[in-house]
């Protein structure tokens, strides 16, 4: 149309925001279809605006390309303690990452090798935010306290012990050192050397090096013990290489785009007539469209495109023959293949393959289990596993958007997506978002804050959560995914040191009274260690799939608007690129803080929609009411305009079932610290204090009553804030950014199983044939993330 060359850009959006910033293109143009060099696969948004019967419904609000959020504060401090925990380092030690089949390896077998794709599907939105914020690589770390390790560290010199170093002797026998660590030292400069034995016992010390091969014939004295405890040794573990997450998704990224199949296939492709071939390339094609997103390359963009393309021709050609409903795994997770089916036909012009995959949306769909009825009974086949329920949570916005005429049983697919919220939540429903389901629903159902969840669970409701807010613009669901995040998710890890990101659960429980191998166990579907802390109990899918949790919620937390705005959908400290020149900064350490400030720069005016959430009765925008539960709506000018937020939480209680309450303020909910004490029953990498499994048990009381007035809660729950400190873990399990001190009063409380009973009846304490309780007392609640 206007007097210039095509021009290629990376996003659609780039194409959308130059014809509606320029005066010479008619304002009610029906399709803007870009133009350039990629001529197959080119950027676009005519799958939106095509002809009728063959678009997809756009969604309320459009997420943000990977790689426009640039993550701040208690943020980045999480994602970073991501990557320095079993994060960055899965690919150096643990087998279904480091020697998967998805590379050529042996490793990471169980349906059709689920673990790298899980992974890869977090660790790709974690690269892109790091680099955002200039966290290119990181150095080896021994959790939150970031002690180097390796030749070059001064962790303990010489550990006590009259036990030999396995390995020979470097020079035949032992030499004369002033001190334990001379012969430390002099290890650590020999490249042969593994380890040593000082033996102290006489005036002048004497030191062994030890080689690292094998145990050798020339045993020294030291290695024979005289009870005086003289003796000491060290080992000296190799230097690692820094963790460079961005380095890692590209080895992996780069692999499998160079294997694919020649019929299309990426991935193993060993199996042909299971159906359950379809699940585990679902989470790489999430994977490589976000790479491509991020990359910000138009060669890599159609690269990967290209590759989507041809596995989704190719699942659509099986399909014929192998339905998906001949698969336990793919039939019920559908929506996940559907979901980067719609992101292709929105981001790239497939040309006469529109069709095909139109096509490929309504077989999965039909192939697929019905979840819509599902949800509105919990029977038939398509449950009762929790990360598959978690996954199907999107299924009604998924179908809404390529056949938004849909119902099942009278209702919209808007309307089901609600119902089903609600109705998990009065059936199975936790005080932290959650849903039982130690791997399958509970029967009969109970809401028992001491049955557990699955962390695989956590995290696929959050993106299922997102998503659902993201087609149908409904604040709850935005509200629903940012309390299972910051109750739900930091919950489930745990290690002696704090906040860090090296041990979590299998299962995690709200009142969860140990962590220890249980037998008998109230949780009805998993093993004994299934809510012990470590690399991978009872299964290793939440080891790899845990990854996508944070990272994949920082990249959701702002959209864009249908006129280019942006949308605050998610609070925490960030700031965003739209396409089109919009840029967002969100100032703020909410939740550990009550106010945002947020500041659109502008080429021209554009709306500005923020989230208010359900809570916040009391929130205002620039000193004006905003309404809870809402998505405010103002405008920003061009240039900068800002916007505070005040959102004025008080303490609140929420009941639950035979009375029971959880405490809350804001987004969080507080919950009673239980101290514990750590046994280490497995080690996997690093040093003492990296990859370990632990149990846990109570070294502190934790059966409470709550002395509170649920009609005036502020009046004995005292709100004490002193904030978020830089750099600080942010869901640490001491020195809290917040607590509520409450009065308390112990009382008898059984155990089941090795499990907290159910609390009993309230209100407790009074009345005849209640037990009796204990005399008032202080206690401080702390955020449960961090509990």
């Amino acid at each position: 149309i206007l007097a210039q060359a095509p021009f290629c850009g990376v996003r659609s959006g780039e194409c959308l925001a130059r014809c509606s910033q320029s005066t010479s293109v008619p304002g009610a143009m029906h399709s803007r279809v870009v133009g350039g060099a990629v001529a197959a696969l080119v950027l676009g948004v005519a799958a939106l605006v095509g002809a009728e019967g063959n678009a997809l419904e756009p969604r309320a609000f459009e997420p943000l390309p990977i790689g426009s959020v640039t993550p701040k504060g208690w943020l980045l401090a999480q994602l970073k303690l991501q990557a320095e925990g079993l994060g960055g380092h899965l690919a150096q030690f643990w087998e279904d990452v480091m020697d998967s089949i998805w590379i050529g390896g042996k490793g990471d077998v169980d349906l059709h090798g689920q673990g790298v794709p899980y992974w890869l599907n977090g660790m790709v939105p974690l690269a892109f935010l790091l680099k955002n914020a200039g966290v290119e690589t990181l150095a080896p770390v021994m959790g939150m306290y970031k002690a180097p390790w390796g030749k070059g560290s001064d962790a303990i010199v010489c550990k006590p012990g009259a036990s030999d170093v396995v390995g020979r002797d470097i020079l035949g026998s032992g030499f004369v050192v002033g001190s334990s660590r001379e012969c430390r030292d002099r290890c650590a400069a020999d490249a042969n050397c593994h380890g040593f034995v000082v033996d102290r016992c006489s005036a002048q010390s004497k030191c062994w090096l030890k080689e690292g091969q094998g145990r050798g014939s020339d045993r020294n004295d030291a290695s024979r013990g005289d009870g005086k405890g003289c003796r000491c040794y060290g080992k000296l573990l190799p230097d690692p290489a820094p963790v460079d997450i961005m380095a890692q998704v590209e080895k992996y990224v780069s692999h499998i785009l160079k294997h694919q199949g020649a019929s299309g296939w990426l991935g193993p492709d060993t199996n042909q007539t299971d159906g359950d071939q379809y699940w585990a390339p679902s989470n790489v094609l999430q994977a490589l469209y976000m790479y491509a997103e991020g990359s910000g390359d138009p060669a890599i963009f159609k690269n990967a495109t290209q590759a989507i393309l041809g596995h989704l021709l190719e699942q659509k050609r099986r399909m014929a023959t192998l339905p998906l409903r001949d698969g336990f795994w793919s039939s019920r997770r559908w929506m996940d293949m559907a979901l980067s089916t719609e992101w292709l036909l929105d981001h790239v012009d497939v040309g006469p393959q529109q069709k095909d995959l139109l096509d490929l949306l309504h077989e999965l769909h039909g192939q697929g289990q019905d979840w819509e009825t599902w949800y509105e009974t919990f029977k038939g086949d398509a449950g009762p596993h929790n990360v598959n329920i978690a996954q199907a949570l999107k299924s009604a916005a998924v179908i809404f958007r390529f056949n938004k005429s849909a119902t099942s049983g009278g209702f919209t697919m808007a309307e089901l997506s609600k119902r089903r919220m609600a109705h998990l939540g009065a059936v199975y429903g936790l005080p932290t978002g959650m849903f039982n389901g130690d791997e399958l629903l509970p029967t009969p159902p109970t809401r028992s804050p001491s049955h557990g969840i699955e962390l695989c669970g956590v995290v696929e409701a959050m993106f299922s959560y997102n998503v659902m807010f993201s087609v149908h613009g409904d604040a709850s669901f935005a509200e629903r995914a940012e309390r299972i995040a910051l109750n739900a998710l930091p919950a489930t890890w745990a290690s002696p040191k704090g906040g860090d990101m090296w041990a979590h659960q299998y299962l995690q429980a709200v009142n969860e009274i140990n962590a220890i191998k249980a037998n008998p166990h109230i949780w009805q579907n998993d093993g004994d260690l299934a809510e012990t802390y470590g690399l991978e109990p009872n299964f290793g899918c939440c080891t790899a799939n845990f990854h996508q949790g944070w990272p994949k919620y920082a990249s959701m937390l702002v959209y864009r608007a249908p006129d280019g705005g942006p949308v605050v959908a998610l609070w925490a400290p960030a700031s965003a690129t739209l396409p089109g020149g919009v840029a967002v900064d969100i100032a703020t350490q909410y939740p550990f803080e009550d106010a945002a400030v947020v500041t659109v720069t502008a080429p021209s005016p554009v709306s500005v929609y923020l989230r208010i959430p359900g809570w916040a009765t009391d929130a205002t925008v620039n000193g004006a009411h905003a309404a809870n539960g809402t998505m405010w709506q103002g405008r920003a000018d061009k240039g900068s305009t800002t916007f505070r937020v005040e959102f004025r939480p008080r303490v609140r209680l929420e009941e639950w079932d035979a009375g029971a309450v959880s405490v809350h303020r804001g987004a969080l909910m507080y919950s009673v610290p239980i101290g514990a004490n750590y046994t280490v029953y497995g080690h996997h990498f690093g040093t003492d204090d990296m990859s370990n499994d632990y149990y846990l048990e109570p070294t502190t009381p934790w059966q409470f009553a709550l002395d509170a007035d649920p009609a005036a809660p502020e009046t004995s729950l005292k709100f004490v804030s002193s904030g978020y400190k830089e750099g600080v873990a942010p869901f640490n399990h001491s020195g809290w950014p917040s607590r509520i001190d409450a009065t308390v009063r112990p009382l008898p409380w059984a155990t089941v199983d090795n499990s907290a009973a159910p609390p009993p009846a309230s209100p407790a304490c009074v009345g005849a044939g209640h037990p009796s309780c204990g005399p008032p007392q202080r206690q401080g609640l702390a955020p449960h993330g961090a509990t």
